[in-house]
């Protein structure tokens, strides 16, 4: 059977496969697709999934999960194996680690006058690699920072500087319109958004009502601007008045 056409996996299989399932990671809201290579997994269990800087610990939500996309196949990441006592006390010690990963690093990075925040830190399972996240204006010089990490937990750092959207992704929440944030939940890709989006709409040019959770304007502003860019949407003196139907006098 062909595969996804217009694609690099052009040619590759797009049958049907039950052998993936979805773990979630934390309190992430997205589900993470994992291969089970022919092991079986039940909702609710507690697995180690592998990554490229260690192994991770989650719990399956949804098995099986179909999966028919060559991509979705092949980026799938590899269950190892169902989670023991010891991988269950190496996450709680990974939360606690993380914890204080956070705290060090913000009161040295002030000690060293380095202008950056420190948004998330994430430890394998393992312990043998650290990630920390942070935002800046600007570049900053962070090795004298990432030798104190290192002596202090021993473990490998790797530092990741990401923009406001993608930290508020990181971080999740609840955007204005009471839902959760779109860029945590199904938005891939940021597409730029500009103040012309919110005036063709007539919206409210207050920052703090087209303004979302990392201060940048709303997403959801590119929504619907293709159907008032081209005009679609009549003006208002030519609308008709609520109740009063087409053809109808009075």
């Amino acid at each position: 059977m062909g595969g996804c056409s217009g694609c690099s996996y052009k040619g590759m299989s797009t049958a049907v496969e039950d052998t993936f399932v979805g773990v979630r990671f934390g309190e992430e809201t997205n589900l993470t697709l994992c291969r089970t290579e022919s092991s079986i997994y039940g909702r609710g269990d507690r697995v180690v999934v592998d990554f490229d800087h260690g192994p991770a610990f989650g719990r399956v939500e949804q098995s099986p999960m179909p999966i028919f996309k060559p991509c979705q196949k092949s980026s799938a990441r590899r269950v190892l194996r169902h989670a023991s006592d010891g991988d269950r006390r190496a996450y709680e010690h990974k939360l606690k680690n993380e914890m204080l990963a956070k705290g060090f690093c913000r009161d040295r990075a002030r000690a060293l006058e380095l202008k950056m925040k420190i948004s998330k830190v994430d430890f394998s399972l393992n312990a043998r690699h650290a990630t920390f996240f942070f935002t800046a204006n600007g570049r900053v010089d962070f090795r004298q920072l990432v030798r104190e990490l290192a002596q202090r937990f021993s473990t490998r750092v790797r530092m990741v500087q990401v923009g406001a959207r993608d930290e508020a992704k990181q971080l999740g929440g609840i955007g204005i319109c009471g839902r959760t944030l779109c860029c945590s939940t199904w938005l891939e890709d940021f597409k730029p958004i500009s103040i012309q989006m919110a005036k063709r709409q007539n919206l409210s040019l207050n920052p703090s009502k087209i303004s979302g959770q990392c201060g940048r304007l709303l997403c959801c502003l590119a929504y619907e601007d293709p159907l008032y860019a081209k005009k679609r949407r009549p003006p208002r003196s030519k609308r008709r008045p609520a109740g009063k139907a087409a053809g109808e006098t009075r």
